[in-house]
């Protein structure tokens, strides 16, 4: 897969082929592909090329958005590393995040199968919903538990989920099995980002690769601060003003974060990532057992496990 993207990425254009070997191979986890290849496996032990050229597109994808997310969120970082946007600029990182979308669905369209190309649009068009949705909710400190949960799962939980059923469609998998492999994804993929939603305000930036409190600077309030806002009255008292005022210093960031960890507000936030992890764990104990199983397993417990 790593050589398809190689391959499908390298442009004859040097501009083009710098920014997307910047954005491909720099810092990427794949586990969308990863996914795709893992739930065909689970079923199948041989990996299709029709798999390979899934899991690449889904990549793809997934790289398109970043571009375009950078851009939204004017950062100037993406793990540690300059953003395509800041080192090249915006109107280059919008066209490449184009291009991406291009060429992820040339390689899906290559498939010449009608049930893979309605799985991406499904899942591109949840992408598009949930970015949409939290422009909508961004700065607005009435948001509640509800809409920021349906904006994670829109914006990523959809993702890991039609992610497996690519891979299960592709593996041959009976109704059952693709129940649970979408269960599994969609439970994951919420777990995944509630986990992500504790790292920005409780992880060392040094590990993140991004200064702490990024999603609260950029006016998007997770489950942590939305809790905290609902249920307590000192957290409202002391935080409210500042999180209006915006422009939040990195002293008051701590400050935030030192209150959320004390009123209870993270460990709240801990207990939904705990509880998707379990249904997602319900879902797996329900499918094939084997390497594929356990290598599912071994991701959603180092989840689990994080510590802050």
């Amino acid at each position: 897969m790593e050589n398809l993207l190689a391959q499908v990425a390298h442009s004859d254009n040097p501009l083009m082929d710098t920014i997307g070997h910047h954005m491909l191979f720099g810092y990427a986890k794949r586990l969308r592909p990863i996914f795709i290849l893992l739930a065909q496996n689970l079923l199948k032990e041989e990996i299709l090329p029709a798999t390979i050229n899934c899991a690449a597109a889904a990549e793809l994808i997934h790289s398109a958005s970043l571009f375009h997310d950078d851009v939204i969120d004017n950062s100037g970082t993406r793990k540690g590393k300059p953003s395509a946007n800041s080192l090249w600029g915006n109107r280059s990182a919008v066209i490449m995040g184009d291009h991406f979308f291009v060429l992820a669905y040339t390689l899906i369209a290559k498939q010449e199968d009608f049930k893979i190309i309605n799985l991406n649009i499904d899942l591109c068009r949840h992408l598009a919903d949930g970015l949409m949705k939290e422009i909508k909710y961004t700065g607005n400190l009435n948001i509640t538990e509800g809409t920021h949960l349906d904006i994670i799962r829109l914006k990523t939980a959809c993702f890991f989920q039609r992610a497996m059923a690519i891979g299960g469609y592709l593996g041959g998998s009976s109704e059952d099995e693709m129940s649970n492999l979408e269960g599994f994804g969609l439970n994951f993929g919420l777990a995944f980002q509630l986990s992500d939603d504790l790292l920005d305000l409780f992880a060392y930036p040094e590990d993140t690769g991004k200064p702490r409190g990024s999603d609260i600077k950029g006016g998007i309030y997770t489950v942590p601060v939305i809790r905290a806002l609902a249920v307590n009255e000192e957290f409202n008292r002391d935080f409210r003003p500042i999180l209006e005022r915006g422009d939040i210093t990195p002293d008051e960031i701590e400050k935030i974060s030192a209150s959320l960890k004390s009123n209870g507000a993270m460990s709240y936030a801990q207990s939904l990532v705990n509880h998707h992890a379990d249904k997602a764990f319900e879902h797996l104990d329900k499918l094939p057992s084997g390497r594929a199983s356990d290598s599912f397993r071994s991701m959603l417990n180092n989840i689990v496990s994080r510590e802050f």
